[in-house]
This record gives structure tokens, C-alpha cells and sequence, in this order.
């Protein structure tokens, strides 16, 4: 595997060339990365069928063909992108993993490659990362005012645990990268621990998880304490050992943020009770949870009203409203959407402790949630369509 931050020489030629599909299979390669990234595709999929290779991307979270290459071409162009990333050519049957490095147009692409054996060959997904994109302002991640206060307030504590939740793909890693940049870099020690590094940053020391050579988040997570750090970015907490080592460190004097696979946030709770967690330690430790998913944004030059607003707010117990739909033109490349809107649910654990402590079920605490005027994902999309931002369809689709 290719250091991750090597340059396109040696084993990876320059991916300066650019061609039309059909023709050699470097060249065409190098134009479909290049043609990702000026599109700001996230992901490129090649697919293996039974008569073509299929080459999709993934824009704005939505899945769209980019073209079809010939079968006879299929095997180098998957060895092109294998030599690419720096795996091994020969080895078909086993998956793999890879990395690069594409710049293009004064931008930096951190690339992750990975094939997987299917019944008409193997698939290659590459994964683009755009390393010359700014950590964020919490508005700009999409964040209410009142709901950012809460997160600023939880990260200027003195310690503490906090937990953002999300399926893959939901823009966690970017939230807690600008939570950290939001932090005083030069008072803190500051180290995450991450599976992969998606962006690097000079202010932060960060290391990769390798399950493979036994570098897991519970050993990462074990070794870092001994090097007393004042903030810790757990990128995951996936097993029983690292979330008590996760509720030990928040105990002990350290801000740590991590990540769960739950629907909302207030569902984390019982998942780290799942995971071994004692209630009375978690309600010392949890300072906040938050949820977020990603939605599309309406294309600003061709959204248009809703022919039938009124019917649809009634239907949502919306108040009277103008709703937007997706139309589609040139700006947008016929979608009617353009760009991504990140809508969240921000809950602060204060008036939850208690709770927390007494074991309460799940429907308790959304009861308390209700009560204190929280909003939840569904209700933040929903006012992100009525604000003219998405659409009601797109906020149903996405939750």
C-alpha cells in the first residue's frame, strides 16, 4: 500500500492526461477522476455487468451513470486503478484496499480505492476527499443558533463525553473536525484517532486505526491516555472496550467526542448502556449527544413553488407555508438539486441526568426531550423545507 501521502510518480503516473471513455484505459481513467472531481462526485463505483463495465457517481449523495465502458476493456482498467492505488495486480479473488493522492486544478484529492470480487469480476469504489476545503463555522455546518450555542458550550467545558450519531455518510466526521478547529489548539494537546484519516490537519495529531496489525480504537485509545491528552476524537466507539475506556477518560479530566450508528441521539443512550456502560458513570460523563443527516439543497436558480403547498403543509402539520419543489436546468445538471444541507438534533444532557442515572427507558427521555422543546431530525427537516432550503420529498426520503 502506498504511503497516503505520496504524489502521482513512480507507481502511479501523472494523472494530467485527459480522454474519452472508449479509448486506452490510463488515459480514460485519468479523465473519469478528473471528471469526478470537477462534478464534486464523493465517490466513483465501477461495476462489473455481464456485457460493460458501468461507471456511476455519487453526487450529492445520489447515485448517477457517467458512462459504460466495453467489456474487452474491463481487466486493464482495473489493473490501471489497482497500480493506481497501489495494490497488488495479480490477486483477483480477495478484496483490497488502496490509496492515492490526485491534484487537479489547485485542489488536493486524498483518494481511497477498493475492489471486491463479483460474479461478472471485480468492482472498484474510489472515495474522493477534498483536502482543500475548510473546516467550517458550526452555521455553516447547518446548525440553529441555539442548537451551535449548546455544541460551543459543550466543547469549552472542562471535560466531558460527547456523542454525535448518524448512519455512514452522514457528515459526522465533518462536524467533529469543526468542532475540534473550534477549539484553542495552542493551550490543548489535541489527538484523534480515526478508521480512515479522511482530512488532514496541521494544528491536530491524528492517527489511523489498522485492525489488521492489532491497532484498534480500544488499543489506539489505551496507548493515547498514557500520553495525556487534553482532547481525544475516538472516531468510533464499535465495542464494549472502548466505550469504558471512552467513560474512564471523560472521568479523568479529558474532552472526548465520538461517533455511534443510532437513528437519533437520544437512542445513544441505550446503546452505550448495551455496550456495558454503567448508568451513574454515563450520567457523570455525557456532557451532550447530537444526531445529523445530510439532505439536498434546492438549486437557488431553478426551485419553484410547490403547486400544492397548502396540501402538503396540512399533511405535515406545518403552518400555512410556501413550499419549493426540484425542476432542474443547467446550474444543477438537471437534478434541481445542488450542494447538501446538514440538519441535526442537538441535545444537551443536563436535564437528562437523572434520567440517565435511573436507567429510564428510551421513552422517557424522548417524553423529556418533547418537554423542553428540543427539535428532531424530522422537525428540523421539516422547517428546512418550509424555509425554502429542501423539499418535503427529500426530507422523507432521507429519514
Amino acid at each position: 500500500m502506498l504511503d497516503f501521502l505520496q504524489t502521482l510518480r513512480g507507481r502511479n503516473p501523472s494523472v494530467t492526461a485527459v480522454a474519452e471513455p472508449g479509448g486506452d484505459p490510463t488515459r480514460t481513467f485519468d479523465a473519469i477522476l478528473r471528471a469526478a472531481a470537477g462534478e464534486g462526485a464523493s465517490d466513483i463505483h465501477f461495476e462489473p455487468k455481464e456485457d460493460a463495465l458501468l461507471v456511476r457517481f455519487r453526487l450529492d449523495g445520489e447515485m448517477r451513470d457517467h458512462t459504460r465502458l466495453p467489456l474487452a476493456q474491463r481487466d486493464a482498467f482495473l489493473a490501471r486503478g489497482k497500480i493506481f492505488g497501489g495494490m497488488d495486480i495479480t490477486e483477483k479473488r480477495l478484496p483490497q484496499d488502496g490509496r492515492a493522492v490526485l491534484r487537479d486544478g489547485g485542489k488536493r484529492f486524498h483518494l481511497r480505492l477498493s475492489t471486491l470480487p463479483t460474479v461478472h469480476g471485480e468492482s472498484l469504489v474510489i472515495r474522493l476527499l477534498d483536502q482543500s476545503m475548510p473546516a467550517q463555522a458550526f452555521g455553516q455546518l447547518g446548525l440553529l443558533p441555539d442548537q451551535a450555542g449548546a455544541l460551543d458550550r459543550a466543547l469549552h467545558g472542562p471535560a466531558g463525553l460527547i456523542y454525535l450519531t448518524g448512519p455512514t455518510g452522514s457528515g459526522k466526521t465533518t462536524t467533529l473536525h469543526s468542532a475540534l478547529h473550534a477549539l484553542d489548539h495552542h493551550g490543548r494537546v489535541i489527538h484523534t484517532l480515526e478508521d480512515p484519516v479522511e482530512y488532514e490537519f496541521s494544528a491536530i495529531r491524528q492517527t489511523e486505526i489498522r485492525e489488521k496489525i492489532g491497532l484498534t480504537f480500544a488499543t489506539a485509545l489505551r496507548a493515547l491516555l498514557r500520553q495525556n491528552p487534553d482532547v481525544l476524537l475516538v472516531g468510533e466507539t464499535r465495542d464494549a472496550e472502548t466505550a469504558q475506556l471512552a467513560i474512564r477518560a471523560a472521568l479523568t479530566g479529558h474532552l472526548v467526542l465520538s461517533t455511534l450508528h443510532t437513528n437519533d441521539a437520544l437512542a445513544a443512550i441505550p446503546r452505550l448502556r448495551d455496550l456495558g456502560v454503567e448508568p451513574f458513570l454515563l450520567a457523570a460523563a455525557l456532557r451532550l449527544v447530537a444526531a445529523q443527516r445530510l439532505v439536498r439543497r434546492l438549486c437557488p436558480e431553478c426551485k419553484a413553488l410547490h403547486p400544492e403547498s397548502t396540501r402538503i403543509a396540512a399533511h405535515y402539520l406545518l403552518p400555512e407555508t410556501q413550499l419549493f419543489r426540484a425542476v432542474g436546468c443547467a446550474a444543477c445538471r438537471g437534478r434541481g438539486y445542488r450542494g447538501r444541507l446538514a440538519i441535526h438534533e442537538v441535545i444537551p444532557a443536563e436535564k437528562f441526568l437523572p434520567l440517565i442515572a435511573a436507567n429510564a427507558p428510551l421513552a422517557e427521555l424522548s417524553a423529556l426531550r418533547d418537554r423542553a422543546a428540543h427539535p428532531t431530525l424530522w422537525q428540523r427537516g421539516l422547517a428546512a423545507a418550509a424555509a425554502g432550503e429542501t423539499t418535503v420529498e427529500e426530507v422523507a426520503r432521507v429519514l
